[in-house]
């Protein structure tokens, strides 16, 4: 029995000897296609580093972003919990219909009022009308896919906070997809609405921005990836639930778009070569930009979204409306906004986000330039 255990023993540490030593060897990705992130860059090794404990940190994350197999340990590990009846993975939660369903958890409440501040300030400065929009999860408006039990944050509750504190006009999103909560709007394996809750939320800023409403005759769908495993996938390592489709409704009428702060690349409404990578959700304006410009042969005015990567799908049905859309992403755009408006003569401006990174991105503070 002795001799057993230690031979257990030893083959134990030499499993975990060769896992390491495999993991140390080169080459290292600096890109997980599985999650959609980035990975921990090696640590770099300095006196303050070692004294702070962050070089121990950095090291920590380093190896376990970096074991060997790491995709298939994050897979197995989601098979192994969801046999042992664990409802959620990674904050997904394993919902009904084959839905993965990203979990919003309790946000910085300070964060969140300096971010409501210095959308209010914004607002206050700008020479043209600002609205308010915040788009809620799946998690919020699919609550019935949710298992029992499952913790979310009330967003309703707080979309109507938000809302009441802006003390401006806003779009109500909510409301609007909560109208077709029975419909398809979100992608099961993605926190991102599909091009039909895209329509419908076009259809609620059109509406409050006093523009005609889509018409049936200018949509046209068709499925352009039945691939498509998105965030929730990945993060969770949900290989087994089906995939998505991604359908289009609007073919492109001609739009011309331009991306970069210069305005330096040439763009597109739809990217078809990401339809053959892991993000097929980029095939939307070609993923993110700090800033995009779209002139579409419509008559119109400029409408300028600050928005996050919901947009990229929205974007479509308002070029039927809009001749000039400017899309600008405060995660990477450092201008002034309200030169911007200035500079390009916008007619309005549209805050638009989904709630989850409304409450924590601390990016919105550069609306106060």
């Amino acid at each position: 029995m002795k001799k057993q255990a230690l031979l257990t023993t030893v083959l134990f540490c030499l499993f975990l000897g060769a896992m390491l030593l495999l993991t140390l060897l080169p080459p290292h990705r600096a890109f997980s296609e599985l999650e959609n992130r980035s990975l921990q860059a090696p640590p770099v090794l300095s006196a303050d580093a070692v004294l702070s404990g962050r070089w121990m940190q950095d090291a920590e994350s380093w190896i376990s972003d970096h074991t060997v197999l790491r995709d298939r340990w994050v897979q197995l590990r989601a098979i192994y919990e969801r046999i042992g009846g664990k409802q959620e993975c990674a904050g997904v939660y394993y919902g009904a219909q084959d839905t993965l369903l990203s979990r919003v958890d309790a946000p910085d409440e300070a964060q969140a009022e300096k971010n409501l501040e210095a959308v209010r300030a914004f607002a206050a400065a700008c020479p043209v009308p600002v609205r308010l929009g915040l788009i809620p999860s799946a998690a919020s408006v699919w609550a019935d896919r949710l298992p029992a039990g499952a913790q979310t944050l009330d967003e309703a509750a707080w979309i109507t906070r938000l809302e009441r504190d802006f003390g401006g006009e806003t779009v109500p999103i909510s409301a609007a997809l909560q109208a077709h909560r029975d419909e398809p709007i979100y992608y099961r394996t993605d926190h991102h609405w599909t091009s039909l809750g895209a329509r419908y939320a076009a259809d609620a800023v059109l509406k409050a921005l006093g523009r005609a409403p889509l018409r049936a005759e200018e949509l046209s769908p068709e499925t352009v990836s039945t691939t498509f495993c998105g965030t929730a996938s990945w993060r969770s390592g949900a290989w087994w639930v089906r995939p998505d489709e991604i359908t289009t409704l609007v073919p492109d009428p001609g739009v011309r778009v331009r991306c970069g702060v210069e305005g330096e690349q040439a763009g597109s409404l739809y990217v078809p070569s990401w339809l053959e990578k892991k993000n097929q959700y980029a095939f939307f304006l070609g993923g993110n930009q700090p800033l995009s410009v779209l002139q579409a042969p419509t008559e119109g005015p400029r409408l300028l979204l600050v928005r996050d990567s919901y947009t990229d799908s929205l974007a479509p049905f308002l070029c039927l409306r809009f001749s000039e859309l400017h899309l600008i992403d405060l995660r990477y755009y450092r201008g002034s906004v309200q030169e911007y408006v200035r500079e390009h003569e916008i007619d309005e401006v549209l805050v638009l986000y989904s709630l989850s990174t409304f409450l924590e991105d601390r990016n919105l503070l550069l609306l106060r330039r």
